[in-house]
């Protein structure tokens, strides 16, 4: 069943529909099935690299599903952030951690609700993975951010490959100040699954 949670279903996603029918479902165990059990830790690497590249400001967490990266940003300062997600359900799930100053929907291979140059900085963590959301997403995470902002999101290894999203970047660069890229590992040391070995390239954005 495509839309049974679990990561495979979650890679196996090929259209907004898709992704919205798995994370309906998933939402209310996602962080007990998914984050604790299997040992993700992606969004405290994406945290960490928006914290030491100078992150602040209004911020928001797109594909904020139940609010990891929120979590790990509030642990390390204090910061004003805005969620936004394709699953309501996931949102609800976030908006009852009261962590966040707002919520809404929207859909990332469309337009972002949100006007040119409104946001200080973007995170985004297990959003850019296998599945629908490519890299020309990239360019409406450039539109809302304000000059002298900072963008940080994590892309799966093998997605960053396999859709060329350097050369995305790159054509982005007229617009942006510099860029870093680091590797990382997306599960911790212990974890036992099929994917313990899977990586993902966090890509930073100064723009």
């Amino acid at each position: 069943m495509r839309n049974k949670p679990s990561l495979q279903n979650a890679y196996d996603l090929k259209s907004p529909d898709d992704n919205i029918k798995l994370y309906s479902v998933w939402a209310e165990t996602y962080d007990i099935s998914f984050i604790d059990d299997m040992q993700y830790e992606l969004h405290f690497a994406v945290a960490e690299e928006f914290v030491l590249n100078g992150g602040k400001g209004l911020i928001l967490d797109v594909g904020a599903g139940t609010g990891a990266v929120a979590e790990a940003l509030l642990q390390k300062a204090k910061f004003c952030i805005e969620a936004t997600d394709i699953s309501k359900e996931m949102l609800k799930v976030a908006d009852s951690k009261n962590i966040y100053k707002r919520s809404f929907f929207s859909d990332l291979t469309k337009e972002i609700p949100v006007n040119n140059s409104s946001n200080d900085g973007v995170v985004s963590s297990g959003t850019f993975t296998h599945g629908h959301v490519g890299p020309s997403s990239i360019s409406e995470l450039v539109r809302i951010t304000k000059p002298g902002g900072l963008i940080t999101i994590s892309i799966n290894e093998k997605h960053w490959i396999s859709l060329n999203f350097e050369s995305e970047v790159e054509k982005l660069s007229q617009y942006t100040r510099n860029y870093t890229l680091k590797k990382i590992s997306i599960y911790g040391e212990q974890s036992m699954h099929d994917h313990k070995d899977d990586k993902a390239v966090i890509l930073t954005i100064k723009v």
